[in-house]
């Protein structure tokens, strides 16, 4: 598929997903996968079909079962059953798939006596390129992330540089699907920006598609085309962010602001009258608080009988529309206790 270069990131993820999925060409494709560790189910019934230089987010809660998926389609374990191609592969060829997809984990090691160059000129050779080949595309990589010339050891480079240097790893042997875990973990706002620019062109110049798992909803809002929520090990919701937006049943948010002594008077009566909603305090604001609105039409007037009834005065309630962050924690067990934990599925 075909799309133009030099548009912004939200115009192009919005020009892929108006695009008729039947004429979109499947790159990436799995029915019924599951993946198990012994008598533990960690990913169950996963069916998706990733299109050639669609930016895809797979978006979950600790535990969800992203990171075995991403594990099983990059043939680091196998699959208890169903089955996927990537780039007309069947996982059951391992080599074959290998060679046509690239990875950046969340946790990537480094060899720190090397330059990135003579990094990256390394995996390019494994990939079968010549040494001068790999020699080129390095230089062209290191130079598209941002890294130039740079002859020093891996070992001084920072976070940031070592997030970038990930990245051209992954895309050393022009991969046809990249697997991207977290890939703007400890950059600063403007290396996010970049990176998330650099996949979009990806995307868009070289078809390449890309598989982002990432907790940072503002990033998955702005360039994917497609997305999947997965929780408890299953997908519970997929298509646009505004088609999973639209289904997700959350009603906006309402950013209400008071006088700082009545905080403690309004968050014990919410509470009381919105059992299930998570009430966010803004600590740079005194006074300030978001209230989730669950309950639909009606909500915001439900919302000030429970103050005024209170003693508190509102002074502002601003209303906000329904954002990715919203659907996630609707459709998700993200705030419960036993979910907060480092993902191991």
């Amino acid at each position: 598929m075909c799309r133009t270069s030099g548009m912004t990131n939200t115009v192009m993820r919005d020009n892929f997903a108006a695009v008729d999925s039947r004429l979109i060409v499947p790159i990436l494709e799995t029915t019924g996968l599951k993946v198990t560790y012994g008598s533990f189910t960690a990913a169950d019934d996963i069916s998706i079909s990733v299109g050639e230089g669609e930016i895809y987010g797979l978006l979950g809660p600790n535990g969800a079962g992203k990171t075995s998926i991403i594990r099983a389609l990059t043939t680091i374990i196998p699959i208890a059953s169903g089955s996927a191609t990537i780039a007309g592969h069947p996982l059951t060829d391992a080599a074959a798939v290998r060679a046509s997809i690239g990875v950046l984990p969340e946790s990537n090691g480094y060899p720190s006596a090397q330059t990135g160059r003579s990094y990256l000129r390394f995996y390019g050779q494994l990939f079968g390129l010549s040494r001068e080949a790999a020699d080129l595309r390095a230089e062209r990589l290191l130079h598209q992330l941002g890294l130039g010339k740079n002859h020093s050891r891996i070992s001084t480079f920072s976070r940031g540089m070592r997030q970038r240097l990930g990245l051209a790893r992954a895309l050393i042997n022009d991969p046809a699907v990249l697997f991207l875990d977290e890939p703007t973990l400890g950059l600063d706002p403007a290396g996010k920006e970049d990176i998330m620019a650099h996949l979009t062109k990806t995307a868009v110049e070289s078809g390449t598609s890309v598989i982002l798992c990432s907790h940072l909803l503002d990033e998955v809002e702005r360039v994917c085309d497609r997305i999947a929520i997965m929780d408890r090990g299953r997908i519970v919701a997929e298509g646009t962010v505004e088609e999973v937006v639209a289904t997700s049943g959350a009603a906006g948010t309402a950013r209400v602001r008071i006088a700082p002594e009545d905080i403690g008077r309004a968050d014990a009566a919410l509470r009381s009258s919105f059992p299930d909603a998570t009430i966010g305090f803004d600590n740079t604001r005194p006074g300030e608080l978001d209230v989730p609105l669950t309950t639909g039409k009606g909500a915001r007037s439900e919302l000030l009988r429970c103050l005024l009834a209170a003693g508190v005065d509102v002074l502002a309630l601003d209303l906000r529309g329904v954002r990715l962050s919203d659907a996630f924690l609707g459709l998700t067990d993200a705030t419960a206790p036993q979910r907060v934990r480092k993902e191991s599925s």
